[in-house]
Protein backbone atom coordinates (compact mmCIF):
# COMPACT_ATOMS: atom_id res chain seq x y z
CA UNK A 1 0.00 0.00 0.00
CA UNK A 2 1.11 3.50 -0.98
CA UNK A 3 1.10 6.00 2.11
CA UNK A 4 -0.70 8.78 1.83
CA UNK A 5 -0.36 11.97 4.20
CA UNK A 6 -2.93 14.81 3.65
CA UNK A 7 -2.56 18.40 5.18
CA UNK A 8 -4.07 21.49 5.00
CA UNK A 9 -5.01 24.14 8.23
CA UNK A 10 -8.75 23.82 7.32
CA UNK A 11 -10.51 20.95 8.78
CA UNK A 12 -13.22 20.84 6.40
CA UNK A 13 -10.69 20.68 3.26
CA UNK A 14 -8.78 17.70 5.49
CA UNK A 15 -12.47 15.86 5.87
CA UNK A 16 -13.54 15.90 2.10
CA UNK A 17 -10.19 14.75 0.80
CA UNK A 18 -10.41 11.69 3.27
CA UNK A 19 -13.64 11.23 1.77
CA UNK A 20 -13.41 11.69 -1.89
CA UNK A 21 -10.14 9.19 -2.39
CA UNK A 22 -11.06 5.78 -3.01
CA UNK A 23 -8.48 4.25 -1.23
CA UNK A 24 -8.65 1.12 -1.35
CA UNK A 25 -8.89 1.21 -5.34
CA UNK A 26 -6.18 2.87 -6.31
CA UNK A 27 -4.02 0.85 -3.36
CA UNK A 28 -3.38 4.00 -1.16
CA UNK A 29 -3.43 3.97 2.88
CA UNK A 30 -4.31 7.67 4.70
CA UNK A 31 -0.90 7.55 7.07
CA UNK A 32 -1.84 10.83 8.81
CA UNK A 33 -3.80 14.46 9.05
CA UNK A 34 -1.65 17.65 9.49
CA UNK A 35 -2.92 20.76 10.51
CA UNK A 36 -0.06 23.10 10.35
CA UNK A 37 3.44 22.56 7.77
CA UNK A 38 5.41 21.47 11.61
CA UNK A 39 3.04 19.14 12.16
CA UNK A 40 3.38 17.91 8.38
CA UNK A 41 7.28 17.74 8.17
CA UNK A 42 7.51 15.76 11.73
CA UNK A 43 5.27 13.51 10.21
CA UNK A 44 6.94 13.08 7.03
CA UNK A 45 10.02 13.15 9.12
CA UNK A 46 8.26 10.24 11.09
CA UNK A 47 6.13 7.99 8.66
CA UNK A 48 7.86 8.45 5.61
CA UNK A 49 4.72 8.62 3.67
CA UNK A 50 5.48 7.84 -0.48
CA UNK A 51 2.95 11.01 -1.32
CA UNK A 52 1.54 14.42 0.50
CA UNK A 53 -0.86 16.22 -0.67
CA UNK A 54 -1.10 19.37 1.37
CA UNK A 55 -2.04 23.47 0.99
CA UNK A 56 0.50 25.51 0.18
CA UNK A 57 -0.86 28.47 2.75
CA UNK A 58 -0.58 26.87 6.46
CA UNK A 59 0.75 28.15 9.89
CA UNK A 60 4.15 27.30 10.52
CA UNK A 61 6.49 26.04 7.81
CA UNK A 62 4.42 26.66 4.10
CA UNK A 63 3.70 24.02 1.41
CA UNK A 64 6.88 25.42 -0.58
CA UNK A 65 8.81 25.28 2.44
CA UNK A 66 7.86 21.62 3.58
CA UNK A 67 8.64 20.50 -0.10
CA UNK A 68 12.43 21.56 -0.09
CA UNK A 69 12.99 20.96 3.36
CA UNK A 70 11.62 17.64 2.16
CA UNK A 71 13.94 17.43 -0.84
CA UNK A 72 17.05 18.62 1.66
CA UNK A 73 16.51 15.74 3.63
CA UNK A 74 17.10 13.26 0.99
CA UNK A 75 13.69 11.89 1.17
CA UNK A 76 11.77 10.80 -1.68
CA UNK A 77 7.90 12.21 -1.24
CA UNK A 78 6.07 12.80 -4.03
CA UNK A 79 4.29 16.20 -3.22
CA UNK A 80 0.00 17.11 -4.95
CA UNK A 81 -0.90 20.45 -4.28
CA UNK A 82 -4.33 21.54 -3.05
CA UNK A 83 -5.01 25.28 -2.82
CA UNK A 84 -7.50 27.85 -3.40
CA UNK A 85 -7.30 29.92 -6.92
CA UNK A 86 -5.80 32.78 -4.68
CA UNK A 87 -2.92 30.57 -3.77
CA UNK A 88 -2.21 29.61 -7.89
CA UNK A 89 0.52 32.29 -8.50
CA UNK A 90 2.50 29.57 -6.22
CA UNK A 91 1.77 27.00 -8.90
CA UNK A 92 4.80 27.85 -10.99
CA UNK A 93 7.38 27.93 -7.55
CA UNK A 94 5.89 24.61 -6.25
CA UNK A 95 6.43 22.70 -9.64
CA UNK A 96 10.29 24.63 -9.75
CA UNK A 97 10.36 22.98 -6.25
CA UNK A 98 9.17 19.18 -7.52
CA UNK A 99 5.68 18.83 -7.01
CA UNK A 100 3.92 16.67 -9.59
CA UNK A 101 0.76 18.55 -9.83
CA UNK A 102 -1.42 21.77 -8.44
CA UNK A 103 -4.91 21.14 -8.05
CA UNK A 104 -7.94 24.26 -7.47
CA UNK A 105 -10.35 24.04 -4.34
CA UNK A 106 -12.95 22.78 -4.22
CA UNK A 107 -10.98 19.81 -5.17
CA UNK A 108 -12.36 17.68 -7.95
CA UNK A 109 -12.24 14.05 -7.51
CA UNK A 110 -11.97 12.69 -10.57
CA UNK A 111 -8.71 15.28 -11.42
CA UNK A 112 -7.35 14.43 -7.70
CA UNK A 113 -7.23 10.61 -8.18
CA UNK A 114 -6.28 11.18 -12.18
CA UNK A 115 -3.51 12.76 -10.54
CA UNK A 116 -2.54 10.37 -7.77
CA UNK A 117 -2.28 8.06 -10.69
CA UNK A 118 0.21 9.37 -12.27
CA UNK A 119 1.93 10.34 -9.01
CA UNK A 120 1.87 6.35 -8.37
CA UNK A 121 3.49 5.70 -12.10
CA UNK A 122 6.21 7.88 -10.82
CA UNK A 123 6.66 6.28 -7.89
CA UNK A 124 7.88 2.77 -10.07
CA UNK A 125 10.81 5.23 -10.87
CA UNK A 126 13.83 5.75 -8.45
CA UNK A 127 14.60 9.05 -9.94
CA UNK A 128 12.34 11.50 -7.85
CA UNK A 129 15.20 13.30 -5.99
CA UNK A 130 16.83 14.00 -9.40
CA UNK A 131 13.71 15.18 -10.96
CA UNK A 132 13.28 17.97 -7.78
CA UNK A 133 17.30 18.63 -7.84
CA UNK A 134 17.27 19.43 -11.11
CA UNK A 135 14.35 21.60 -11.10
CA UNK A 136 15.58 23.69 -8.11
CA UNK A 137 18.87 24.51 -9.89
CA UNK A 138 17.16 25.32 -13.40
CA UNK A 139 15.14 27.79 -11.27
CA UNK A 140 18.38 28.87 -9.25
CA UNK A 141 19.79 29.49 -13.11
CA UNK A 142 16.58 31.37 -14.38
CA UNK A 143 16.37 33.42 -11.30
CA UNK A 144 20.29 34.85 -11.86
CA UNK A 145 19.81 35.37 -15.52
CA UNK A 146 16.81 37.53 -14.55
CA UNK A 147 18.32 40.01 -11.78
CA UNK A 148 22.18 39.39 -12.33
CA UNK A 149 21.97 43.18 -11.86
CA UNK A 150 21.08 43.38 -8.18
CA UNK A 151 23.23 42.54 -5.43
CA UNK A 152 22.63 38.83 -5.05
CA UNK A 153 24.14 36.30 -2.73
CA UNK A 154 23.95 32.72 -1.97
CA UNK A 155 21.46 33.44 0.78
CA UNK A 156 19.12 35.45 -0.77
CA UNK A 157 19.11 33.57 -3.96
CA UNK A 158 18.98 30.33 -1.55
CA UNK A 159 15.27 31.77 0.10
CA UNK A 160 14.00 32.28 -3.40
CA UNK A 161 14.20 28.39 -3.30
CA UNK A 162 13.50 27.73 0.12
CA UNK A 163 16.83 25.71 0.70
CA UNK A 164 19.31 26.58 3.16
CA UNK A 165 22.74 27.83 1.47
CA UNK A 166 24.49 25.24 2.63
CA UNK A 167 22.52 22.74 0.81
CA UNK A 168 22.59 24.98 -2.22
CA UNK A 169 25.94 25.59 -2.68
CA UNK A 170 26.63 21.62 -2.40
CA UNK A 171 23.75 21.10 -5.00
CA UNK A 172 25.04 23.34 -7.11
CA UNK A 173 28.55 22.77 -7.48
CA UNK A 174 27.41 18.98 -7.82
CA UNK A 175 24.84 19.65 -10.50
CA UNK A 176 26.99 22.06 -12.58
CA UNK A 177 30.20 21.52 -12.21
CA UNK A 178 31.07 25.24 -11.14
CA UNK A 179 30.39 27.21 -7.77
CA UNK A 180 27.44 29.96 -7.25
CA UNK A 181 29.56 32.62 -7.40
CA UNK A 182 31.52 31.46 -10.63
CA UNK A 183 28.09 30.72 -12.44
CA UNK A 184 27.08 34.67 -11.38
CA UNK A 185 30.50 35.81 -12.69
CA UNK A 186 30.25 34.06 -16.01
CA UNK A 187 26.57 34.98 -16.60
CA UNK A 188 27.50 38.55 -15.59
CA UNK A 189 30.40 38.59 -17.85
CA UNK A 190 28.33 37.71 -20.73
CA UNK A 191 26.07 40.18 -19.84
CA UNK A 192 29.03 42.53 -19.42
CA UNK A 193 30.53 42.01 -22.85
CA UNK A 194 27.18 42.53 -24.43
CA UNK A 195 26.23 45.70 -22.94
CA UNK A 196 30.13 46.76 -23.70
CA UNK A 197 29.19 46.35 -27.68
CA UNK A 198 27.07 49.32 -27.32
CA UNK A 199 28.93 52.34 -27.36
CA UNK A 200 26.06 54.36 -25.77
CA UNK A 201 27.26 53.25 -22.26
CA UNK A 202 30.27 53.95 -20.79
CA UNK A 203 32.12 51.61 -18.93
CA UNK A 204 30.70 53.06 -15.08
CA UNK A 205 27.05 52.29 -16.95
CA UNK A 206 27.99 48.51 -17.94
CA UNK A 207 29.45 47.91 -14.65
CA UNK A 208 26.56 48.95 -12.56
CA UNK A 209 24.14 47.35 -14.99
CA UNK A 210 25.85 43.88 -14.45
CA UNK A 211 25.84 44.38 -10.72
CA UNK A 212 29.34 46.01 -9.96
CA UNK A 213 28.93 48.89 -7.91
CA UNK A 214 32.79 49.74 -7.87
CA UNK A 215 34.10 49.89 -11.58
CA UNK A 216 37.41 49.25 -10.41
CA UNK A 217 36.42 46.16 -9.26
CA UNK A 218 34.55 45.36 -12.58
CA UNK A 219 36.88 46.39 -14.84
CA UNK A 220 39.46 43.54 -12.98
CA UNK A 221 36.89 40.83 -12.96
CA UNK A 222 36.48 41.34 -16.61
CA UNK A 223 40.27 41.78 -17.05
CA UNK A 224 40.54 38.22 -15.15
CA UNK A 225 37.87 36.85 -16.95
CA UNK A 226 38.47 37.89 -20.35
CA UNK A 227 42.13 38.49 -19.88
CA UNK A 228 41.10 41.81 -21.82
CA UNK A 229 40.32 45.19 -19.94
CA UNK A 230 36.81 46.52 -20.80
CA UNK A 231 38.26 49.71 -22.30
CA UNK A 232 40.68 47.87 -24.69
CA UNK A 233 38.04 44.88 -25.47
CA UNK A 234 35.97 48.10 -26.82
CA UNK A 235 39.11 49.11 -28.89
Amino acid sequence: MVRVVLADDEPLALTLLEHIIDWKRFGLSLAGCAKNGDELYEMILTLRPEIVITDICMPGRSGLEIIAKTLEAGLPTRFLIVSSYASFSYAREAMQLGAEDFLPKPVNRAELMKALTVVKEKLKSPEPQTESCSKIIRAVKNYIEAHFEEHLTLESVAATVYVSPSYLSTLFKKETGSNFSEYLTAIRMKNAKRLLDDASYTVAQVAEMTGYRDVKHFSGVFQKFYNISPAKYRK
